[in-house]
């Protein structure tokens, strides 16, 4: 509800990572429970944006290191937000998404398996739902674009094999009865 008030744009986008985090744990094979963690870690994944001001949320344009450096804190502000102990888990998810297999990503400079695998999971569907998106700075590209995008970074930026239950996910013949019509829209 924050985010829907700052942005609904954030707020639709927050939905649908979530979506795409339940169809990806059940893919995976995880437990109830945890598939429903995940599913709250993805509505929760992007609050510590709000800490970040609109001009550089919303700009049409490349960001500058400083403005860079604002949003790579977003994942550290979210941890806060998500203090209360009963959030542990998604806090340590949230936080971590930006970490990349080959040590390249961002808070920590965490690789492998130091990322909780929940944390991966989190990565690739934010990543999809966000490549074919429309963006202030460009306009959404196609599953097939972001599938062949997310798929080039598979083993570098994203657990290859959540890469590959986003493809059995999205080729699935029964995907429109699993994401349900009262469901927000995914592409």
């Amino acid at each position: 509800e924050v985010l829907d008030l700052r942005d609904a744009r954030t707020a639709a986008h927050s939905l649908n990572v979530s979506r795409y985090c339940e169809l990806l744990a059940e893919e995976l094979g995880l437990p109830a429970q945890r598939v429903q963690r995940l599913r709250l870690a993805g509505l929760l994944h992007d609050i510590g944006k709000v800490g970040i001001p609109d001009s550089i949320l919303e700009k049409p344009g490349p960001l500058s290191p400083a403005e860079w450096d604002q949003v790579r804190r977003h994942p550290e502000m979210a941890a806060r937000i998500l203090g209360a102990r009963e959030l542990a888990d998604i806090r340590e998810w949230v936080l971590a998404r930006h970490e990349q297999p080959d040590g390249h990503g961002y808070p920590r400079g965490l690789s492998g398996e130091e990322i909780p695998f929940e944390a991966r999971i989190l990565a690739v569907a934010e990543s999809y739902d966000a490549i074919t998106s429309e963006r202030p700075y460009r306009p959404a590209r196609s599953s097939e674009e972001a599938l062949a995008e997310i798929g080039r970074y598979a083993g570098s930026q994203f657990d290859g094999v959540v890469v590959d239950a986003l493809v059995r996910v999205l080729e699935s013949s029964d995907l429109s009865e699993r994401l349900g019509a009262g469901d927000a829209p995914l592409r």
